[in-house]
C-alpha cells in the first residue's frame, strides 16, 4: 500500500496555482483583475510578511506563485489574492510560521524608514469566519501612526489557507468597516473552495 501511495503521488501532476487563484465573479459583481509587478514567481518577491518579514524560512521552499489584486469602480474595497505552490511540507510549515508570528505580535512597531517619525504601529487580532478551511488563520490588521505629517490608521484582513502543499493568501484593503470583513470572508470562502477543486484535480495531496 505505502508502495501504490509513493507512485501515486509521482504520477500526480504539479499543483496549478493559476487554475486555484480567484476569479473576478468570485469577488463579487463589477470586480475585474488587476495584475502585479510582483504577481508572478518567487524570485526577488514575498508571500510571508505578516508582522515582518523575518523568521520565515518557508519562504525558500516556494516552487509556485501567482497574485493579482482585483478593484471595482466607484468603491473602497479592495482584494488580492495569492496563491502559492511549495515543497513537500512547505505549505504546513508556511501556516505554522504565520500562526506563530500572529501569536508572538498582537501589537509591534515597525519604522517607516524616516528617523525623524515615529515608528508605525501594527495591531494584528486574530478573527474567525464560516466555511474555511481546517487549520486557517484570519486576522485583522491594524496600521496607525504618522506618515510624511499626516495621521494614518488603516485597518485591512489577512486570510491564510491551506491544502496540502499549496497555500492561499486573501487579502483585503478599506474602510474599518463590518462590510470589509463580510467582503474578505466570503473572498476567502472561495478561495478555501477553489483549492478543494484543485486538489482533487491535480492528484494526491499530503
Amino acid at each position: 500500500m505505502r508502495m501504490l501511495l509513493v507512485l501515486a503521488a509521482l504520477l500526480a501532476s504539479p499543483p496549478n496555482v493559476t487554475k486555484m487563484l480567484l476569479t473576478a465573479g468570485q469577488v463579487g459583481p463589477g470586480y475585474v483583475v488587476l495584475q502585479r509587478q510582483d504577481g508572478f514567481g518567487v524570485k526577488n518577491t514575498v508571500t510571508m510578511d505578516l508582522c515582518g518579514r523575518t523568521g520565515y524560512p518557508s519562504e525558500k521552499l516556494r516552487t509556485a506563485r501567482l497574485q493579482v489584486n482585483y478593484l471595482k469602480q466607484n468603491t473602497t474595497l479592495g482584494l488580492s489574492n495569492e496563491v502559492v505552490a511549495y515543497k513537500p511540507g512547505g505549505a504546513a510549515q508556511a501556516m505554522a510560521e504565520a500562526i506563530r508570528h500572529a501569536r508572538s505580535c498582537p501589537s509591534t512597531p515597525i519604522a517607516t524608514g524616516d528617523p525623524t517619525l515615529p515608528p508605525l504601529r501594527f495591531t494584528i487580532t486574530r478573527i474567525s469566519g464560516p466555511k474555511l478551511l481546517k487549520g486557517y488563520l484570519a486576522v485583522r490588521v491594524r496600521v496607525t501612526g504618522t506618515v510624511k505629517g499626516k495621521h494614518v490608521d488603516n485597518t485591512s484582513y489577512a486570510v491564510y489557507q491551506r491544502l496540502g502543499n499549496v497555500l492561499s493568501g486573501t487579502y483585503s484593503f478599506g474602510p474599518n468597516t463590518k462590510k470589509q470583513l463580510t467582503f474578505v470572508l466570503h473572498a476567502a470562502q472561495q478561495s478555501a473552495a477553489n483549492l478543494r477543486r484543485g486538489s482533487a484535480a491535480g492528484g494526491p495531496t499530503a
